[in-house]
């Protein structure tokens, strides 16, 4: 394996002088994540503009979050230093923000509704708090495992 020239341990497979390291799990990760947060917008025009009410100043912490995923993603990518500790602390985040949201009542109750636009968001929740489960545990068994095989120097 070939060590990363900017992240330490994570090895790409095809050659040492590419910037780029954009493997299957990480476009699945950025794929259901950048869903979760485009279906943000009909969610939100359905449950709260069309009322004329806004849902108290949660518009920035979206984009803040959102920019906070997108910096470890393209850290990620191009194999920049830092990109394994912002999308893992990104992901942790994600992860326990629906662990909390499940566990104050909402787990499996949104998924039994006739309205089509909470069904969607809902699942795209289940789904993005599992990815970042399982995408955490497979970056940082990759580190590991590259760190371990990788030569020192």
């Amino acid at each position: 394996m070939v060590r990363e020239k900017g992240t330490p341990g994570l090895a790409h497979a095809r050659s040492e002088t590419s910037p780029w390291w954009a493997p299957w799990q990480l476009m699945a990760l950025v794929a259901v994540t950048v869903a979760n947060y485009v279906w943000q917008v009909p969610y939100y025009l359905h449950f709260y503009a069309r009322f004329g009410k806004s849902p108290g100043g949660l518009t920035v912490p979206l984009l803040l979050t959102f920019v906070w995923f997108g910096v470890g993603a393209a850290l990620l990518v191009t194999r920049r230093r830092g990109g394994v500790p912002v999308m893992v602390s990104f992901l942790v985040v994600e992860a326990v923000f629906y662990l909390v949201h499940n566990l104050t009542g909402a787990a499996g109750r949104d998924l039994l509704t006739s309205d089509g636009v909470l069904l969607v968001a809902s699942v795209l929740g289940y789904v993005n708090a599992f990815a970042a489960i399982v995408f955490v545990v497979w970056l940082l068994r990759t580190r590991r495992r590259t760190q371990a095989v990788a030569p020192q120097g």
